[in-house]
């Protein structure tokens, strides 16, 4: 039963033979202003929806609204569940290998509330939804703009 549910989650990254991979949950967000534009996280790493790892005592939905404000000192309100996908990544920090398990939520920010710091590397831009698919570095991100596009 299990590796039937795990075949419904969207892959993306490319799996290295022989290497293991741990599994780490987050939450992202397609977070849209007032005029429809998603809010994108530049890095030095690349370009990133705004999200991170989930803590072991909190919700999804908790984690975004969390990792928001420290990324990038937003205020959002989340306002519908998008999906589930994975992406596999290398991460050079660690040097481990991670199945990040993604919940993916459509949010708006509140309005009212101009971004209050976040972190210094980070960098909080609005592009149009198709530029955002189009510079966003991790294939599970395109992947749910698309699909919140479909469903906003």
């Amino acid at each position: 039963m299990l590796s039937g549910m795990l075949s419904s989650i969207p892959e993306f990254g490319l799996a290295v033979t022989g290497q293991a991979y741990v599994l780490r949950p987050g939450s992202y967000g397609v977070i849209r202003n007032g005029i429809g534009s998603i809010a994108v996280v530049l890095t030095p790493q690349g370009v990133f929806l705004p999200g991170g790892g989930q803590e072991l005592d909190e919700s999804a939905e908790a984690a975004l609204i969390r990792e928001v404000a420290e990324e990038c000192g937003l205020a959002i309100h989340v306002m519908a569940f998008v999906g589930v996908a994975d992406e596999l990544v290398f991460s050079q920090e660690e040097q481990r290998y991670f199945r990040k398990r993604c919940s993916f939520f459509a949010a708006e920010a509140q309005s009212g509330s101009p971004p209050l710091g976040g972190e210094p590397s980070h960098q909080l831009s609005w592009l149009a939804p198709d530029d955002a698919v189009s510079q966003l570095s991790h294939g599970s991100q395109k992947w749910a703009v698309r699909v919140s596009g479909e469903t906003a």
